[in-house]
């Protein structure tokens, strides 16, 4: 008896120890999330002052050099004991900051490895799947994990959507015209494997799977008629006194299409450079089109009427213009520069440098004054 009681009293030390340690880092894990709160949110009002591509740069580094910091801080919580509750907590955070903020590094590897290898079944990893899809290659292992083993069909359907979507990404600047088809065979296998899963899954805050992936798949065969050196598609869209315009109504001119919004801090802060060079370029055959995808097209007009902005807008629906989907625009803003012939000759996924896009622009509209002789 004696015996007993002595085990049952190691046993309840045993189980104190354990509950201590946990509770110990509960603590650790909130005093982390709260300081990184506190820092991230002074970054982002920072970047929504911001004046220059650079300044915006600048302040994008330093977070993600905060998320990457906190990572290896809170990593150290989840190897402790990455199976149990409080291992799932400090991993997903640090999934979640580092998809956030595009960060990537060993330490996000690790905590999105340890979801994959522990947690892949778990429910709430349904709320995780977005930001898996932002780190690269382990946020994709992940996804593949969690298609395998999750037992919501409508978990494993999203999934295998964001990977298709990942990979579509991927593909959209692949200059190799075979790995882009073969990317895209894939991406629209993913895409086809989703719908049919769970096609009334929702993804996001927006629609569907199924309906999402037929946009997908649009796209991407679109993708295969787009791209550097191909010809631009044909687009529609209206300007702001609702007159419908075609993007073959600038035939003969060099053509930056810009699609952007006003509540995006880089787009916004492209605007003096670019105000410099259509003054700069006037009278050659050049246009800057700017495809707003505000919500309103009243927020856009009373932004121009404090923001001068002389050149072409065009506005059809915020973002559910048709132009998004026809140049796969993913992120904001993105630009493409189409020479005088129709042809599109470079591609930016966010603000380019100032100098670069001067070179590439002013090579083009060189090249149309010549070809007018």
């Amino acid at each position: 008896m004696r015996f007993l009681c002595a085990a049952a009293l190691s046993l309840s030390v045993g189980l104190w120890f354990a509950f201590a340690q946990d509770q110990a880092r509960v603590e650790k894990l909130a005093t982390q999330k709260k300081r990184f709160e506190e820092e991230n949110k002074e970054l982002s009002e920072r970047l929504q002052k911001v004046k220059t591509p650079d300044d915006a740069r600048a302040i994008q580094a330093e977070v993600r050099e905060l998320a990457l910091l906190t990572a290896g801080k809170v990593l150290a919580i989840a190897e402790d004991d990455p199976k149990d509750a409080v291992g799932f907590e400090a991993a997903a955070f640090v999934l979640q900051i580092a998809g956030n903020a595009g960060a990537g590094g060993d330490d996000v590897t690790k905590a999105v490895a340890l979801l994959a290898e522990h947690h892949a079944a778990n429910p709430k990893m349904k709320d995780l799947l977005v930001s898996a899809m932002r780190v690269g290659p382990s946020g994709d292992k992940l996804l593949k994990a969690v298609a395998a083993g999750s037992g919501d069909k409508e978990t494993k359907a999203v999934a295998m959507f964001l990977r298709g979507y990942s990979l579509a990404r991927a593909v959209e600047d692949e200059e190799d015209d075979k790995k882009l088809a073969d990317g895209a065979k894939q991406a629209i296998e993913l895409f086809e494997a989703a719908a049919k899963e769970a096609p009334e899954a929702k993804v996001g805050s927006g629609g569907t799977v199924s309906k999402f992936a037929a946009q997908e798949i649009k796209g991407l065969n679109a993708l295969l008629a787009l791209g550097v050196g191909k010809a631009a598609p044909e687009v529609e869209s209206l300007t702001l006194d609702g007159k419908k315009v075609k993007l073959s109504g600038s035939a003969g001119k060099v053509v930056l299409l810009d699609v952007w919004a006003t509540w995006c801090p880089p787009c916004r802060a492209m605007i003096p450079h670019e105000r410099q060079m259509v003054k700069r370029l006037e009278g050659k055959p050049f246009e800057l089109i700017s495809v707003s995808v505000d919500e309103k097209k009243e927020t856009l007009e009373k932004f121009l009427e404090k923001e001068p902005m002389p050149w072409t807008h065009w506005w059809d629906n915020g973002q559910d213009t048709p132009i998004l989907k026809t140049y796969r625009v993913r992120g904001f803003p993105t630009l493409y520069l189409i020479d005088h012939t129709g042809v599109v000759r470079h591609k930016w996924s966010g603000a380019p440098d100032d100098k670069e896009l001067d070179r590439a622009v002013d090579e083009l509209v060189k090249a149309a004054v010549k070809a007018k002789g």
